[in-house]
């Protein structure tokens, strides 16, 4: 049975001193079997969460210890035994410590509980019922019995409730007609804002380039003119007379509900007069500029 500790020698010693917490020099001299040296230890300790740990038997190893320490022993002489290990808590004993503590937080709940309810101070008599005396009892159906309804009052509140009836009913009449007249008008205000913003949508053509383009703006009215590159939208007011002079015809043309794609890369001309755009050949351009000449 002692040479069971041989079976130790299969981990690494580093890695039992890691898992069991015991010093490495008392873990060579169990496996030397220096039993001098662990006189003055807690080797049964030691032996035990080995065992534990490495499910081996050390009973043996502890009984030639033993009897090493009976022969070698001396009258003047005493096993002094080392503290117990904190570094190393036994797997089985968190289940104690957990009991142990759910006993000491029952007996405290207990403990709370009947002070507490030795503290209160009931008044038993508070909740009965007082019944009184029968005189009072009487008394109250006789004060009940001498009260008699009042037709007239009755009556007087019949009409007032039927009058506040057909006030309401007028009331209510007027505030229907008042919320009906500011509902048309909302309704008009909202019809009128979507018909300017038609309106104000149909005046704008937007001119929106594929590639970087160069347009010429000429107002028909007084000649004059403008031109600008641009890769970014453009808009222009369609209710002015003009003509529109593009360097290539890489773009879209926006008119209200009317869209329209160019793809090539000649010049484009067009007229804008009444809130339209009309592409136009050279002749007409000519025509409406008064000559060739930008």
């Amino acid at each position: 049975m002692a040479n069971e500790i041989a079976k130790l020698l299969d981990f690494d010693i580093k890695e039992v001193e890691r898992q069991t917490k015991i010093p490495l020099e008392y873990l060579e001299a169990i496996y030397a079997k220096n039993y001098d040296f662990l006189k003055d230890t807690n080797l049964k300790a030691y032996l035990r969460i080995l065992s534990r740990e490495f499910n081996i038997d050390l009973d043996g190893y502890l009984e030639d210890f033993e009897n090493y320490c009976a022969e070698n022993s001396s009258d003047d002489s005493k096993i002094q035994v080392n503290p117990r290990l904190t570094g190393y808590v036994a797997k089985e004993s968190k289940s104690s410590f957990a009991w142990l503590v759910l006993v000491l937080i029952l007996l405290g709940v207990g403990v709370w509980g009947f002070k507490f309810i030795k503290d209160l101070d009931f008044n038993w008599s508070d909740l009965k019922p007082d019944f009184g005396s029968k005189s009072e009892v009487n008394a109250s159906e006789e004060n009940i019995a001498i009260i008699k309804p009042n037709t007239d009052v009755i009556e007087n509140i019949v009409v007032d409730e039927v009058l506040d009836q057909n006030t309401s009913k007028e009331e209510i009449l007027v505030v229907d007609e008042n919320a009906t007249t500011e509902q048309n008008l909302a309704e008009k205000q909202i019809q009128k804002e979507e018909v300017q913003v038609k309106e104000a949508t149909a005046n704008v053509i937007k001119i929106i380039p594929v590639t970087k383009v160069w347009i010429g703006i000429k107002n028909l009215n007084d000649m004059s003119k403008r031109s600008l590159s641009t890769s970014e939208p453009y808009e222009l007011n369609a209710t002015r007379n003009r003509l529109i002079l593009t360097g290539n015809g890489m773009l879209d043309l926006v008119n209200g509900d009317n869209n329209k794609s160019y793809r090539t890369r000649n010049a484009l001309r067009f007229h804008i007069h009444d809130g339209i755009i009309e592409e136009i050949d050279y002749a007409k351009y000519v025509k409406l500029n008064k000559g060739k000449k930008w």
